[in-house]
């Protein structure tokens, strides 16, 4: 199964708004950006080429940088699907797998019907490609050569599938394919033509399996990656932010939730990841060790948190997922004589929670309010709300949010009137009036307020937004 452009299909997930713009998408690890996956209105572009070259062809290419730990966490997303149909699935290079399909065919019905379900566990938008074939090489080829929908199966003569194919599917070093390409080989049946010992001769044993895998002779065994059982958690911020403080809540409600999942419950783990989806970044991650295993959130909190305050993302954070790794049964804890009453604390409100949520349809009941920036001037930015229960449907939220007002303005664009719930109201008095300019944020913060009364004597906070030249009462 090949899952071509992976990458860019991951980013159109996050952006479809650019699938008609050219875009390329850019590693810069080994110093000059390369571009390593492009969306399909890139033409002329491909992986390899240097940004430079790529903007020659194309001026307004839109450029993103490779988010690896994305696109690695969708594909291993897969695999997990895959092997839920077959217990024997080869991770290779992102985006290809190899599937042991043999002997599958009884628990449905049929072969058509046993790739149509593998193609069914995989989403849509990645549009995988299936190739069938008695050895790996040849289904490769025929997965690549695949459109659509359509599965493409080898026959029994596979040298002569492969035979009109190109070498440069052959999966041996460039300077091998580039010395058959001197010779004149250009297509696989070229190169099975040849005698061996002269393939040998030439090349050594990469010469031997060039003339073995144009001939459709792939002995590589089919070896199944051992997953790891993991627990794996997500959550998305309610606004872009810098703020430690945040980042640690969203940690901790990550925690939260996924040493409550059955799977982690009463195991320890040995290793935590955390990843973060920046702003205008690349991905930010770091992967904490516990050398005797780590078994309740709030030990793995306190110490994570104490190395982030140290090393943490420096740009706006969007998205958090974090992964429990190495589960082991962990040594029974001796209990002490005194119960430990703030311990006892979360486990009631979360039993009251429960109870609640069964008259309430499952909804969320009581909420933890966690100040993340209680400084800040934008209301909205200071508290998060986040549910009791840490498997419940609603993630953070942010709280004190604005909603849009109509206002009446006198010439110099102060407010003289207000639309609020029972209508119009006039201003008779501005009590107080400031403003701030948050020009470096992700999304840009430029207000006006005006704290006012009205003839009834009730105050409203209002303000204007100097981006959308726009009014907005604030919750406070």
């Amino acid at each position: 199964m090949l899952i071509a452009h992976l990458r860019a299909k991951v980013e159109l997930r996050r952006k479809p708004h650019l699938r008609k713009n050219p875009t390329v998408i850019i590693d810069r690890s080994l110093g000059e950006p390369v571009i390593v996956d492009y969306f399909p209105s890139t033409s002329g572009v491909v992986a390899g080429m240097p940004l430079e070259e790529a903007l020659s062809q194309h001026p307004s290419t839109t450029i993103l940088e490779a988010d690896e730990p994305s696109y690695r966490r969708v594909f291993q997303q897969t695999l997990q699907a895959l092997e839920g149909i077959s217990d024997r699935v080869e991770k290779a290079e992102l985006g290809t797998a190899y599937i042991g399909i043999d002997g599958l065919e009884a628990l449905h019905s049929s072969e058509a019907a046993l790739l149509h379900t593998l193609r069914k566990s995989i989403p849509h938008d990645l549009s995988p490609q299936i190739g069938v074939a008695e050895a790996k090489f040849p289904a490769f080829v025929a997965a690549r050569t695949g459109r659509g929908s359509n599965t493409v199966t080898v026959p029994a003569n596979a040298s002569r599938f492969l035979a009109p194919r190109s070498i440069d599917l052959l999966p041996l070093p460039k300077s091998v394919r580039q010395g058959l390409l001197q010779f004149g080989l250009h297509s696989m049946g070229a190169v099975a033509t040849m005698l061996p010992e002269l393939l040998i001769d030439q090349f050594g044993n990469e010469g031997r399996r060039a003339w073995e895998l144009c001939q459709g002779i792939d002995k590589s065994p089919l070896i199944p990656t051992t997953t790891e059982e993991t627990v794996p958690e997500h959550i998305t911020l309610p606004l872009a932010s810098t703020s430690l403080e945040l980042m640690l809540t969203g940690v901790d409600a990550l925690l939260r939730r996924a040493f409550s999942r059955p799977t982690a419950r009463g195991r320890y783990a040995s290793r935590i990841d955390i990843a973060c989806q920046l702003h205008g970044s690349p991905p930010w991650e770091k992967t904490f060790h516990f050398r005797t295993g780590i078994g309740r959130w709030e030990d793995a909190s306190s110490s994570i948190r104490r190395l982030l305050e140290n090393d943490h993302p420096e740009a706006p954070i969007e998205e958090i997922f974090l992964k429990l790794t190495g589960l082991s049964e962990g040594m029974g804890e001796q209990i002490g004589l005194f119960p430990d009453m703030r311990e006892g604390l979360e486990p009631r409100l979360l039993e009251v929670e429960r109870q609640l949520q069964s008259r309430l349809d499952g909804n969320p009941a009581l909420y933890r309010m966690t100040p993340i920036a209680p400084w800040h001037p934008a209301p909205e930015m200071r508290v998060v709300q986040m549910p009791i229960d840490p498997l419940g449907r609603e993630g953070m939220r942010a709280l004190s949010l604005p909603n849009p007002v109509a206002v009446k303005e006198d010439p110099e664009g102060q407010p003289i009137a207000v639309k609020l719930k029972y209508g119009w109201h006039q201003v008779t008095h501005i009590e107080e009036h400031w403003t701030f300019d948050l020009w470096w944020l992700p999304a840009p913060l430029c207000r006006a307020y005006y704290r006012v009364s009205h003839e009834d004597g009730q105050q409203v906070t209002l303000f204007r937004d100097q981006h959308e030249n726009r009014w907005y009462q604030q919750a406070c």
